[in-house]
């Protein structure tokens, strides 16, 4: 499968290219520039290259008679078929990238970079992580193995062979007896049964993620499915066919969020932003993203209060700290009543901050609360409204890159979400 995405990658990134050349020799360069959305940007330097490969996006460079007219400083060589090149840029971190290059006339090149498509990536950590399970759950019989080996002068064969054959049969429900005596087969006992216990939660967090995207994906791609036989119904009306397109595409975008949204998470648990990290003044961040959201507010019939002690610094990645502000000052305008009042405070503690952003609105049921981090997650309440159930995921995910503690404070009026952020003194 991740094969054939692969030649679909490559044969769409062939045409793109006779498209460029095509409208090149009808339109001139100004049109290559506006569709590659080059004009607003005309250079890349390598930190805003690699930035874009982190967000998914395509590199291009324009070259004339040798010299870089537009597009990324990167170095990076192209065919004029489109071929897969594992690259690094002399950075830490390898890309798996899509390379082509087509010769507009005997000076001019355009050539084109491109990732990995959303849907092979996906795929392939999907394998990755049902491998890891099938060979953990090896591993487990294996210690299974040892643990008969070692008890079996103490314990009797037979039962020792039940256990493991009721294991097998229902690895999410039974566990092994633990001895009364014998210190060391007690604890090794337990062991194991805390590690079944940790696959039984793996095997049912993919199940929950498996359900969340098949859910996710499966209303807007059946929406667009719809359109397409609208189109082909209404296709000598253009009025309705410019309707069923619109609609289609914000579809489409849904599913675009989706996958986004997961990679994004991935990124954040991989632990690789933290080579990004460093001092920043959280007081002034907080501060300036919280003023930019007072007309939102206003203009919603709610109202946003700011206290934040001044020179709060902690080591970490701004743009992941925004996004988690944004995050929960976006679930705050979407659940809380019409002139709820929402608050944002910063205080500072010895060796933390506390940050707590919260709202006096319906707030979350009592049996939804153990459940709002996890991915796909959807209270009732919030089933009714457009979203995919990540937000709150990647707030916990940026926490825990961040060593931050964060906490829903329980019997609230509201929803009030305390965070611990551990601070800078030198």
């Amino acid at each position: 499968m991740i094969n054939s995405i692969s030649k679909e990658q490559e044969s769409e990134l062939t045409e793109l290219t006779e498209e460029l050349k095509s409208q090149y020799e009808e339109h001139g360069l100004d049109w290559i520039l506006d569709d590659l959305e080059l004009d607003e940007m005309p250079i890349w330097n390598r930190s805003q290259s690699l930035e874009r490969l982190d967000e998914h996006d395509n590199l291009f460079k324009v070259v004339q008679s040798g010299q870089l007219l537009l597009g990324s400083q990167l170095s990076f060589a192209a065919q004029e078929t489109a071929k897969w090149q594992t690259l690094r840029f002399d950075s830490a971190r390898q890309f798996e990238l899509l390379t082509i290059r087509v010769d507009l006339d005997e000076s001019l090149s355009v050539t084109i970079l491109q990732p990995k498509s959303y849907e092979s990536r996906f795929i392939a950590a999907a394998i990755w992580q049902v491998y890891l399970y099938f060979v953990t759950l090896f591993a487990i019989s294996l210690f299974g193995l040892f643990i008969y080996i070692q008890v079996r002068d103490q314990v009797k064969r037979s039962s020792i062979d039940k256990q493991l054959l009721d294991i097998a049969k229902a690895p999410d429900s039974v566990r092994l007896s633990v001895p009364k005596h014998a210190s060391g087969d007690r604890d090794l006992a337990k062991s194991i049964n805390e590690m079944l216990d940790e696959i039984t939660d793996l095997h049912g967090n993919m199940k929950t993620m498996s359900v969340g995207i098949a859910h996710d994906l499966k209303t807007p791609l059946s929406r667009v499915a719809n359109r397409l036989q609208s189109m082909q119904h209404d296709i000598n009306d253009p009025h309705l066919i410019e309707t069923h397109l619109n609609h289609a595409s914000n579809d489409l975008n849904a599913v675009i969020s989706t996958f986004n949204n997961l990679v994004r998470l991935n990124s954040i648990e991989s632990g690789q932003h933290k080579e990004k990290f460093v001092k920043l003044n959280l007081s002034e961040l907080i501060y300036d993203l919280a003023q930019s959201y007072l007309p939102v507010f206003e203009d919603s019939g709610r109202t946003l209060e700011i206290s934040t002690v001044k020179d709060v610094i902690c080591f970490g990645d701004a743009d992941l700290l925004s996004q988690l502000i944004c995050n929960l000052l976006e679930n705050a305008l979407e659940y809380s009543n019409y002139d709820a009042q929402v608050w944002l405070r910063l205080q500072s503690h010895t060796g933390s901050a506390l940050l707590q952003i919260g709202d006096n609105g319906p707030g979350i049921a009592k049996s939804d609360q153990p459940h709002v981090f996890e991915r796909f997650y959807r209270a009732d309440i919030s089933r009714s409204k457009p979203g995919n159930g990540l937000g709150l995921s990647i707030v916990k995910a940026i926490c825990q890159v961040h060593g931050a503690k964060l906490d829903l404070l329980p019997g609230q009026k509201g929803a009030v979400f305390n965070i611990e952020v551990p601070i800078s003194t030198s």
